[in-house]
């Protein structure tokens, strides 16, 4: 049995991050685990407004016993949601990328920024670092659209052709269209006679049908829609996710060096789309 593991730090948006696994998990046919990771602070005075400091102090027996409180009241809600879904809870004690780090399971989820976020569209220091540690899937959700098409960035690396897996089979399951989007960035095009323009744009086209090729006979319920754009790919796949339920990309594509965890194009998604964002790493 697979699990879907969702990091939680009682935030608006790690408790939508919990639902969206939820949901995940129920069409996957997996169980849901939802970690909480708690990191025992020095001992520090707590103020209250308009008063004198009082001298109370968090311990770790504490935190860990409001964070058993904040999943118990979690799991009910989801439990209502999804009666049939099996859904576990743990406090662990240490910083919340190692521990979410070192959970099993085949899916990560979280939100796009916890407690200490500015805003929603400003990805969060944890789920930066948790992305870009490889083995499993990232999901970063935000609360933009969840009912739209889903998206997938095509560039022909290897760590394309799983997102484009990932894609499809996440379309299929939540019955969506699919949009394939196959950026062409060089500006060399731009010099080019329009009728050369259109054959190179015929060439790409064929090129993306035969990338998608096998991915559409394993999934042949998908409709699937294709894009070639003569656009920067982050910027290509910006535009399209807006209204999409999800953009799927690989962690980093022909572009990288080959040391480096996130390319630019993921990076650049990660951080500026308004819909969940999947991190897919090479296998």
């Amino acid at each position: 049995m697979s699990t879907v593991v969702v990091g939680f730090d009682g935030s608006d948006l790690a408790k939508r991050a919990a639902f969206w696994g939820a949901e995940e998990a129920s069409r996957c046919g997996s169980d849901l685990q939802v970690v909480h990771a708690v990191r025992a602070p020095l001992p520090e005075p707590v103020f209250t407004p308009m008063s004198t400091p009082i001298p109370e102090f968090v311990t770790e027996e504490t935190m860990s016993k409001a964070a058993e409180d904040h999943l118990a009241e979690l799991a009910a809600e989801i439990r209502q949601g999804w009666p049939d879904l099996q859904v576990t809870t743990n406090v662990r004690l240490g910083r919340a990328v190692d521990v979410l780090a070192a959970e099993p399971g085949d899916l990560l989820v979280l939100g796009s920024s916890g407690r200490t976020g500015i805003a929603e569209m400003v990805l969060g220091s944890t789920a930066a670092e948790l992305v870009s540690i490889g083995g499993r899937p990232v999901v970063v959700t935000r609360s933009g659209p969840v009912d739209g098409r889903v998206v997938v960035g095509i560039d022909g690396s290897e760590t394309s052709t799983d997102a484009i897996e990932f894609a499809f089979a996440f379309a299929a399951r939540h019955g969506r269209e699919l949009l394939a989007v196959h950026a062409f960035n060089d500006v060399a095009w731009a010099e080019l006679p329009e009728g050369d323009v259109d054959h190179v744009r015929a060439d790409l086209a064929k090129l993306l049908e035969e990338q998608l090729a096998p991915h559409v006979a394993r999934h042949p319920e998908v409709h699937v829609a294709q894009e070639v754009a003569f656009n920067a790919p982050a910027r290509a796949l910006l535009q399209a996710a807006d209204g999409a339920a999800l953009v799927a990309v690989g962690s980093h594509g022909r572009g990288a060096v080959k040391r480096a965890i996130l390319g630019s194009v993921s990076h650049a998604v990660l951080h500026h789309a308004p819909c969940p964002v999947a991190v897919v790493h090479r296998r």
